[in-house]
């Protein structure tokens, strides 16, 4: 509901109110008219709202309640890389949580051109996993306030002072260490396919709600010799080839754990 609407709103509701203490006459039917009608108008806004923005609900819902609470948030992007009806996914190396899961990472933002937004915003980095130059300036964070949320991710949409291609994770994954070769993969092809992102939740990882958001671009392999090198790391013990059931159970056939964000990997 617009600013507009909220001061309606509130005149409405006081004129109701202080209509019920008036003398029965034109004035106070007047008055409780004019009020009704404004609450009337307010509540028709607030329906228009959220009908228009029924898709973004899970943004909108934490403005109801808890509005004050702060929220970590987590944006980022997975690549779906399907093989011969199979999911290519990558081991993850660090100790926190052990398995495989989809190449991709979490967005980077320009840190001195956002200061002043994110000030504003009440945003700070989140600390509650230990950063290092290689998590530097990633989009994971905290809002001091949830309310802020929607306002967070119009800046993200204006996708201004941020990273928004995704081929730098492709890169520190996959060629770097060595694993497909780099003169093949100089340029890749990828299309966005989606974006996934939750309500408010609880886990048992962070002592806060979280909000978890992610892209998902599927790579698109062009040639012959691009798909010859995605075929060779099938013996690779960094890599893991799975199912769409394997990836829903959570584990292979052959008992490799799938860290449960990667189902966001699959169509809907």
């Amino acid at each position: 509901m617009s600013n507009r609407g909220k001061i309606s709103f509130s005149f409405g509701i006081l004129g109701l109110v202080s209509s019920f203490f008036l003398k029965k006459s034109e004035i106070q039917d007047a008055i409780f008219n004019i009020s009704l009608g404004f609450i009337v108008a307010c509540l028709m806004e607030l329906v228009i709202f959220l009908l228009d923005n029924k898709e973004r609900w899970k943004l909108i819902k934490p403005q109801f309640w808890k509005y004050n609470l702060p929220v970590r948030v987590t944006v980022a992007y997975l690549f779906r890389i399907e093989f011969n009806g199979k999911y290519m996914l990558i081991k993850r190396h660090k100790n926190d949580f052990v398995g495989y899961q989809p190449v991709g990472g979490a967005y980077k933002y320009f840190k001195e051109e956002n200061r002043e937004i994110f000030d504003n915003l009440g945003i700070v980095p989140c600390n509650h996993v230990p950063r290092d130059e290689d998590t530097e300036n990633d989009l994971r964070i905290v809002i001091n306030k949830r309310k802020k949320l929607s306002a967070f991710f119009k800046w993200f949409e204006n996708r201004k002072n941020r990273e928004i291609d995704p081929w730098r994770e492709f890169y520190e994954e996959l060629i770097e260490p060595g694993f497909l070769p780099e003169k093949l993969f100089k340029h890749i092809k990828y299309a966005y396919v989606g974006k996934h992102e939750e309500g408010v939740l609880r886990t048992e990882d962070y002592p806060i709600e979280q909000f978890r958001y992610a892209d998902i671009f599927e790579l698109r392999l062009e040639t012959d010799a691009q798909k010859e090198a995605i075929k060779s790391l099938v013996n690779n013990d960094n890599i893991a080839f799975v199912t769409a059931e394997e990836i829903r159970k959570g584990h292979t056939n052959g008992g490799i754990r799938i860290l449960p964000h990667t189902f966001k990997i699959l169509p809907k």
